[in-house]
């Protein structure tokens, strides 16, 4: 980011184009006459398209509150890992890397039947073999992989053309079917309309069959959260313009389902029966919204036709190469992928893991169309899921913050999802929206080799991030069980049902085979949830050993300063005396009349006792806590068995206390040092005095061992704002925000030290135990420390200690 300028950023229009090409593709210019118009006709096309829009608006509403909130590149896996955890966050990351990857090789291999359709068998050369009833010819395979390299490349070594050109082929993709609409209707008009719904179903279950694709349609409209670091727009306009993507995406989708029955062949009566005989039909015949364009326009509609599905074709793989790499690098950065994956070029593009997904994509041709079309079918399901954590995570946000309308558009987004989730994976639910019989078993498949990685990465994890959800692991486990069932279902209904008609004898023994998979799939999961949870109850009785070595190793300790603070205190209580009687005798020595006298102590030793008396009172008031209270250290600190003893102080005496201890110190050594407050209009709080002034001192003490000589050292306490605050009792009281800095000119903490600050074993070789000590008292009074220095710069640092105190009478 502090490599580029802000013309290598993303305006408003860039995100929109980004957004707009990740969700709509190749697929609107096929569905709609293949999938939308046969189920729920033109009428009941347009408004299930609506709804959807509708439903996708409050997804969206989601995923932006998120995004301005966290404002991470990682979207929604770097959420649910900040919300929900680490194990949630694979699951999430598994879910939208599949997606992202399906609709990305569905656009990589489309140019494929576009082929066929216009050019017939010009690729159709060097024949390899069959899957599905799907022919692969090396001449089709050839081209494709010559589509994927030179995307692949773009997306990676474009730099500021890439934005540019994604940005003009959306634009060019949305106004050329705009034109093209407008156009058909002035020439056709909208007589082909009746019937407005498919005459054979209820129409309200046609329009509810089609809303429930909306995941398929849209899904990729959020890939503009994994370039948040690109930005160059507040967050608070993200919500409008990923709208306007919606909206533009689901106005292409209503004009694309118009046009498919806008010019009918002339042999059919109505669209009903052109529909129907469809796919019986050779040509462009057989392909309604190219039949439309080119029975009116000729070749020169046709052709901006084309230029149309390129272009959609084209922001579609720039889109999700460059969301896809960013998502590998997230996991990669989280260490659940190689750091090679991290790796990226000064403008920020993850080439490493955009070459990866380049060189993966090349064996998908080899697969054959039929089997990508099955992968997409997936993306009803498992975008569903990515909906739900985003709903989810917001609805948790909105009620930590206490954002009534968050919540609503949270539960709101939940409800959705689990409808989204549920209608397409129940065979028979809708109107030709159910799976096909092997996208469930890619589904099974997809989600056994993602726990399997699971349980890797599991056991690989040095910082026991992972493991800690048992939720996540059901989930996986249903999702597996579910799938293996229906597919199980839908395998022994297609054979039964070709038994019944005379086609084929029934054949038990490939049944079996079916039963076997389907139990084999399951155990491996259940093994792999066996040695997850073994593990953990490993991990669990060695952190209980450890738990009940340290609590012996803090007795002994505690019982250690105990005493030790006991035989402290006697001579401590002299060496007071004897300051005592000094301070005494320099008293009267000060009231004696006699001028000139040789026998006058002087000032400085006067204002040295002192500073003497003022660190043996604070000495002191240390070592009867101890005793009264048992030591105190750090680990006490850390797990909040501290008892506050709050009461009404004065801020400028503190300030004036710790100004006293340090000054000669300071003075001795040639460091400017001073302590002042800025606008204290409210200097009388309530709080733990001894405890604020501990954090003072570490503080301050810490500066006077950095700063070398001839630097210096400033303590400012500022007065932020008014606050309300919850009292033990529960009450609101009046009370305001205090700021204090404490700005030295030493050395600077680098900032992976400074994260870590306080985990006091991470911190014992840096000296800067005296921070660490610090930082617990503060998180104790409620407050916040952060540390701050110039970027680039290696001297001076400012710590920034916040608090919120209620106000004294």
């Amino acid at each position: 980011m502090d490599n580029r300028t802000r013309s290598n950023l993303l305006s408003p229009l860039h995100v929109w184009a980004l957004s707009l090409g990740c969700a709509v593709g190749w697929g609107a210019f096929m569905v709609p006459a293949n999938l939308f118009i046969p189920t729920a006709g033109p009428l009941g096309t347009t408004i299930a398209m609506a709804i959807s829009t509708a439903l996708l608006l409050v997804i969206a509403a989601n995923f932006c509150r998120l995004a301005e909130k966290y404002q991470d590149d990682g979207g929604i896996v770097a959420y649910v890992r900040n919300i929900i955890g680490h194990d949630h966050a694979f699951l999430a990351a598994w879910i939208l890397l599949i997606a992202y990857l399906s609709i990305l090789w569905a656009n990589a291999t489309a140019n494929v039947l576009l082929a066929r359709f216009l050019l017939g068998d010009f690729l159709s050369w060097g024949y390899l073999y069959t899957i599905a009833d799907f022919d692969i010819y090396f001449g089709e395979v050839a081209a494709t992989w010559m589509f994927i390299i030179i995307f692949g490349l773009l997306a990676g070594y474009g730099g500021k053309l890439l934005k540019y050109f994604n940005t003009f082929c959306a634009i060019v993709f949305f106004l050329s079917v705009v034109v093209l609409y407008i156009a058909l209707v002035k020439e056709t008009g909208m007589y082909t309309y009746s019937p407005a719904f498919q005459y054979y179903t209820n129409p309200a279950m046609q329009v509810f069959s089609m809303v429930m694709l909306a995941p398929w349609m849209f899904f990729g409209f959020e890939a503009v959260t994994h370039a948040c670091d690109d930005f160059n727009v507040s967050y608070q306009k993200l919500f409008p313009i990923v709208t306007a993507a919606v909206l533009a995406g689901g106005l292409i989708y209503i004009l694309l389902a118009d046009m498919a029955v806008m010019a009918i062949p002339p042999e059919f009566s109505s669209w009903t029966s052109y529909i129907a005989q469809r796919p019986n039909l050779e040509g462009l015949a057989g392909l309604p919204v190219f039949h439309s364009v080119y029975s009116v326009f000729g070749y020169n509609g046709l052709g901006l036709l084309c230029v149309s599905i390129a272009t959609a074709i084209m922001t579609s793989l720039m889109g999700l190469y460059r969301t896809c790499g960013r998502l590998l690098q997230f996991m990669g950065r989280s260490e659940v992928l190689p750091v090679w994956f991290t790796r990226k070029t000064a403008d920020e593009t993850p080439r490493n893991a955009i070459l990866f997904l380049m060189l993966i994509s090349l064996l998908i041709p080899l697969l054959g169309r039929v089997s990508i079309v099955w992968l997409c079918d997936v993306i009803t399901v498992v975008g569903s899921i990515a909906y739900g954590y985003a709903s989810y995570c917001a609805y948790l946000l909105a009620k930590k913050e206490g954002h009534k309308r968050g919540q609503a558009f949270g539960l709101v987004g939940i409800f959705i999802s689990c409808l989204f989730f549920f209608c397409p994976l129940l065979p028979g639910l809708l109107l030709g929206g159910s799976l096909d019989t092997e996208s469930y078993l890619m589904l099974s498949v997809w989600s056994l080799i993602g726990f399997a990685y699971y349980w890797y990465v599991f056991k690989h994890d040095p910082h026991n991030r992972f493991g800690h959800s048992t939720s996540m692991c059901i989930m996986i486990l249903f999702l597996n069980f579910f799938s293996n069932s229906i597919w199980l279902r839908q395998v022994m209904e297609q054979r039964l049902q070709e038994a019944a008609a005379g086609n084929v004898q029934t054949d038990y023994s490939e049944l079996a085979t079916d039963s076997f998979v389907q139990m084999a799939m399951i155990l491996i999961i259940l093994l792999l949830m066996a040695n997850i949870f073994i593990t953990l109850k490993r991990r669990e009785r060695s952190m209980t050993d450890t738990l009940l070595q340290q609590h012996a190793v803090n007795h002994a300790q505690n019982t250690y300063l105990r005493n030790l603070a006991h035989d402290i205190r006697i001579p401590m209580e002299a060496a007071q005396t004897s300051v005592h009687h000094s301070l005494e005798n320099c008293t009267i020595c000060s009231a004696c009349p006699e001028e000139n006298c040789p026998r006058r102590i002087p000032d400085r030793l006067s204002n040295c006792l002192g500073q003497l008396d003022n660190h043996t009172q604070y000495l002191m008031q240390l070592i009867n806590d101890m005793l009264a209270k048992g030591s105190k250290d750090m680990g006490d600190a850390e797990a909040g068995t501290f008892e506050l003893d709050t009461a009404p102080m004065d801020w400028r005496r503190t300030l004036q206390h710790i100004k006293d201890i340090f000054a000669l110190q300071l003075q001795d050594k040639n460091i400017f040092f001073e302590v002042y407050p800025i606008e204290l209009s409210h200097p009388n709080v309530l709080c733990d005095e001894q405890r604020l002034e501990r954090i003072l001192i570490n503080l301050v003490s810490n500066a006077c061992e950095f700063t070398p000589t001839g630097g210096g050292v400033m303590v400012t306490l500022m007065e932020k704002e008014a606050a309300t605050i919850l009292n033990h009792q529960g009450q609101t009281v009046r009370g305001a925000v205090y700021e204090i800095h404490v700005n030295d000119s030493g050395a600077a903490i680098p900032p992976d030290v400074a994260a870590h600050i306080a985990e006091p074993f991470e911190v014992e070789g840096t000296n800067l135990g005296g921070i660490c000590i610090a930082k617990m008292l503060v998180s104790l009074l409620g407050g916040t420390l952060a540390i701050s220095t110039a970027p680039g710069q290696s001297i001076g640092k400012d710590i920034v200690v916040t608090l919120n105190l209620p106000l004294a009478e």
